[in-house]
């Protein structure tokens, strides 16, 4: 693998680039593990999914990008749009780094629609002369055109009480004192993750610290908080975040990075989050990460989210070395029922079925087993109504498992297993996932992308996502069990693979 220099890394995106970049797309787009229906980078690298939202009847989407390679560089904003969250086209650069307080990179942010525009809250990642970090949270606004223009000063200079890392604004407003406020991730001195608070009355000026956001009960969140987002569903409100250095817990919090969820009630007055339970991963896979939702009006009394399909120094040699790195999830629809989150396929993803290639009903055909040949872009459902015992292998070849995904009815544990494939990458975090299913396991709606699986289980109970890298003789399918259905359709291609600057 190509080892990348500072110089290398801190590339700024110039007109000059079109045809290097041109020429690295043609490469990259014919590999066997580019995506139909996920969002994915145009060259180099993706990661968190940046300033989403609803505006002026499209969905805006954009992601952190470094163009030049599959390697955490100089950070830009690419720009995609959807008129249904399924199908996605690439609009081109959405901001790069090319002031004083982002010269080094235009980390992440939220997005606030309002006044006919929309406005970027972000992190401007500045290095000095000596190379020293500097984070500001800066403004820009987009207006009708796809036009973004940043405003001059930041909003929030840079606190000494905590260390460089501070970043990743999301930025809210109450309706119960008509104020605005942006949630944002610290680490403080002692190398602890905070949350930090601010408010103003108006979006482009009079920002004021109120402090940390204290967790009612809970303090321990690692070295670090990225990414924290709060939303408002029916009277509840979820703190979703991204916590660096938490610790395992049992099944949960295995991956290296984790994104996590609260569900619980917001008091400002006290500066804390009431929670109503423990600490729950927003996904039970291997990766999953920097998730963020939409500001949106359409969806009532919903949320609806995106994820970075991958997970901080993760490393995916297979596409690393065809020179590109990074997909953004499914999108989900965020519920709160009965007092739990629940996380469903937005409502437009049946649009992904084509063909239907084929269905076993009642087990009749899977007693023993079931083989047949394994698309690589597909969508299934299995119904286990009797919440019996079931084995799934995707991708096998000979008498190898794949990607195996196991239901015991005895334990109530679901696990997915991908250590028989081909490909292995980041083993020492694992090669299995695990989550506990109280009521058991009754439906699974799986969406399968080339290199991308997305299990979503008992109708929005738990999501379980894994990057998975097939090679083309890992072709077919093989289940076991009694009394299951299973539906199998070919998936629709909802996002183009071309080159937009």
């Amino acid at each position: 693998m190509k080892v990348w220099s500072r110089e290398e890394r801190s590339r700024t995106l110039t007109a000059k680039d079109y045809d290097e970049l041109a020429h690295a797309h043609e490469q990259i787009s014919h590999s066997i593990w580019r995506t139909q229906y996920h969002v994915q980078p145009v060259t180099g690298l993706l990661n968190d999914p940046n300033g989403f939202c609803w505006y002026k009847g499209k969905w805006h989407l954009f992601y952190q990008w470094f163009p030049f390679g599959p390697v955490h560089g100089q950070k830009h904003w690419y720009h995609v749009q959807s008129d249904d969250l399924v199908h996605f086209e690439n609009v081109g650069l959405g901001m790069k780094p090319d002031t004083w307080y982002d010269n080094h990179g235009c980390y992440s942010g939220s997005a606030f629609v309002e006044d006919d525009l929309v406005y970027f809250v972000y992190t401007g990642n500045n290095r000095d002369e000596n190379y020293i970090r500097h984070p500001y949270q800066l403004l820009a606004g987009m207006n009708q055109d796809n036009r973004i223009l940043k405003y001059e000063e930041p909003l929030i200079q840079e606190d000494k009480d905590y260390t460089e890392h501070q970043r990743d604004p999301k930025i809210f407003r109450r309706h119960e004192d008509e104020m605005y406020y942006i949630l944002m991730g610290a680490q403080n001195l002692k190398k602890q993750g905070k949350f930090l608070m601010y408010r103003s009355n108006q979006i482009h000026t009079g920002w004021q610290k109120l402090g940390e956001l204290k967790v009612r009960g809970m303090d321990d969140f690692g070295y670090m908080i990225e990414c924290p987002d709060i939303e408002k569903i029916g009277d509840k409100y979820v703190l979703i975040f991204s916590p660096q250095g938490l610790a395992p817990k049992g099944d949960s919090f295995r991956n290296k990075f984790n994104n996590v969820a609260l569900v619980g009630d917001l008091d400002l007055y006290h500066m804390e989050f009431i929670p109503d339970g423990d600490l729950q991963p927003l996904d039970g896979g291997f990766e999953f990460y920097a998730a963020q939702c939409a500001n949106q009006s359409l969806y009532k009394d919903a949320a609806i989210l995106e994820g970075w399909f991958g997970c901080s120094d993760y490393t995916y040699p297979a596409t690393d070395e065809e020179g590109w790195d990074g997909l953004i999830s499914l999108p989900r629809q965020l519920t709160i029922e009965n007092g739990k989150l629940m996380q469903r396929p937005v409502k437009d993803a049946d649009k992904l079925k084509k063909d239907l290639i084929f269905e076993v009903r009642n087990g009749s055909v899977v007693k023993d087993q079931m083989h047949a040949e394994m698309p690589r872009a597909c969508i299934m459902e299995v119904n286990n109504s009797a919440g019996k015992n079931l084995t799934l292998n995707l991708f096998t070849w000979g008498r190898e498992r794949g990607f195996e995904i196991t239901y015991d009815e005895t334990s109530k544990n679901l696990t997915i297993d991908r250590s028989a494939m081909a490909n292995q990458f980041n083993t020492e975090f694992g090669t299995s996932r695990r989550v506990h299913l109280d009521n058991g396991l009754s439906k699974l709606q799986i969406f399968v992308d080339h290199s991308a699986i997305e299990i979503f289980v008992n109708d929005g109970e738990t999501v379980m996502s894994s990057r998975i890298f097939p090679e083309k003789s890992e072709n077919m399918i093989r289940m076991a069990g009694s009394d299951i259905d299973i539906k199998v359709w070919l998936a629709a291609r909802s996002t183009e693979d071309d080159f937009k600057l």
